[in-house]
């Protein structure tokens, strides 16, 4: 008997239900065992996969979702945060072990615009240092743990593009946002910094900034990852499309969830 079942966590369930072509399986399996009506959800049906697949829906979603940049090039920031997951976690859990993959290789991923910015803020003097947390994630395959720390990864990278060692602050191991406006607080009151500047993704920023303002920190903020302009395949379906929906709907949907737990 195969005693090492991973039990699904809370995250792990979040992710399940912000995939939105579970609700369109679902509404297939209802089209199959109703009687009444069915051409009526069929059109819906038909409707619904059209829009969950059309980049269109999530750039609308991030332009109404989104928070201006209040940057003040005029200022020298005492420190830039940076928030995680701005690596491919993923890939190197999946090649654990593989000896022709050096330890500290920094696979980038679509997020990657975050450090860049925190990195160029630092190395041409808009701050002073550089707030980054240690981003853990752990998987259990066949029998195996596997560990993910994001600040390893980032050492090589920050050290090749210029950033001195005095100016990278790791300041503690995190596994979500919430984890890292506490552990900034704790750093930054603990180091005298007022003017901090705060870099994540467009469609982050607004969760982002609230959690942090609940911590009684009011970071300036610039965005990376912008939405697109609209274009004619904006309203092709594909692959893309369904991506951007589903981050639309993690960011709506952990937003709510924060709420109704007074973290907001």
């Amino acid at each position: 008997m195969d005693t090492n079942v991973q039990v699904p966590g809370i995250q792990d369930v979040v992710n399940f239900l912000v995939n939105p072509l579970w609700y369109l399986f679902l509404g297939i399996i209802l089209l199959i065992f109703i009687k009444k009506h069915r051409f009526k959800v069929g059109i819906l049906l038909f409707l619904y996969a059209y829009l969950i697949s059309i980049p269109f829906t999530g750039n609308v979603f991030s332009r109404a979702w989104r928070i201006d940049d209040s940057l003040n090039t005029k200022i020298t920031y005492d420190a830039v945060i940076v928030l995680t997951g701005f690596s491919q976690s993923g890939w190197h859990l999946e090649r654990s072990g593989i000896p022709y993959i050096a330890e500290d290789f920094f696979a980038a991923s679509s997020s990657t615009d975050r450090i860049l910015a925190g990195i160029y803020f630092v190395t041409s003097g808009q701050a002073k240092n550089l707030l980054v947390g240690n981003w853990v994630v752990e998987s259990s395959q066949y029998g195996a743990t596997r560990k993910y720390e994001e600040g390893k990864f980032l050492l090589k990278l920050a050290s090749d593009m210029g950033v001195k060692n005095q100016q990278l602050h790791i300041y503690g191991r995190v596994k979500r946002t919430l984890d890292e406006a506490e552990g900034v607080k704790r750093f930054v009151e603990g180091n005298r910094m007022e003017k901090i500047l705060l870099v994540t993704s467009e469609i982050h920023m607004r969760r982002a900034l609230a959690l942090f303002h609940k911590q009684e920190l009011y970071p300036h903020a610039f965005s990376v990852n912008r939405v697109n302009p609209l274009t004619v395949r904006s309203f092709v379906p594909g692959g893309v499309g369904i991506e951007t929906t589903r981050e639309c709907l993690h960011e709506l949907i952990g937003y709510i969830g924060y709420f109704l737990k007074g973290n907001l």
